[in-house]
């Protein structure tokens, strides 16, 4: 046994003892259990492959009337991320003036591939205001929670004033057989069926995001219909880049 390992199997026995009354017998056969339990788990499981992903890698040319033009990745995005990442990335429009862009982000072998937006968008000039989980009831029947956020970002249009421009920014993470909303529930779910079901979840996660144009268009959404563009936009979409086996955060 290593000199940490020694140290916490120690540590076992003094809170044994010193919250429960244990007797340093009974001590003994905790940890003589608790060691071969964690040597168990080390060495009787093989160490966990790259795991398939749970979602397509390849958006749709059009969903429900929104047509989708394939984009280009930021330089700032290849060079931040390891580089086996993988895209997908396209931008929507209806030829009414709504745009929708959506984005996938699958992690290679490094796992830094994936991370929560919200640490990410503050680098690009946006400033988050409110975030909240909602629940999106999908074409195929399923429900599917997702993470809300409402940001914003000063710019300049072509008048000229400084203005603040709003955006409903929406994402969830994909791994094998399940989403989430949620970045610490994703490394839960990592931890646990690692060491339970030898799985090594090779996450993804999806972004829609439409700018909020009240004000600065003709006849421009606000941002309560903004969020109900996207959440029909969702509804279609979801279902065609979710691998069918894959089960939703708001039925586990």
């Amino acid at each position: 046994m290593n000199p940490s390992a020694a140290s916490f199997m120690k540590l076992v026995g003094v809170v044994l003892r010193v919250r429960f009354g244990v007797p340093i017998w009974r001590n003994l056969i905790v940890i003589s259990l608790t060691g071969l339990t964690v040597a168990a788990c080390l060495w009787a499981v093989p160490p966990p492959s790259r795991s398939e992903t749970g979602i397509e890698m390849n958006l749709p040319s059009s969903v429900d009337k929104f047509l989708g033009l394939d984009q280009e990745i930021s330089e700032s995005e290849r060079v931040i991320l390891p580089p086996d990442t993988e895209f997908a990335k396209k931008l929507y429009t209806d030829g009414k003036g709504d745009r929708i862009s959506c984005q996938i982000v699958l992690a290679g072998g490094e796992k830094r591939s994936i991370h929560r937006p919200e640490v990410c968008l503050p680098a690009q000039g946006w400033t988050l205001r409110t975030g909240e989980v909602v629940p999106i009831k999908l074409a195929n029947g399923e429900s599917m929670d997702v993470m809300k956020l409402i940001i914003s970002k000063k710019i300049v249009p072509a008048d000229g004033r400084p203005r603040e421009l709003n955006s409903v920014f929406i994402y969830w993470f994909v791994g094998k057989e399940t989403t989430t909303p949620h970045h610490f529930e994703r490394i839960l779910i990592t931890n646990l069926d690692m060491l339970l079901h030898n799985t090594n979840h090779r996450w993804a996660y999806v972004i829609v995001s439409a700018p909020i144009l009240e004000g600065f268009v003709p006849k421009g959404k606000n941002t309560e219909q903004t969020l109900e563009v996207l959440k029909e936009f969702i509804a279609t979409l979801a279902p065609q880049i979710i691998k069918p086996r894959a089960t939703l955060v708001s039925e586990r």
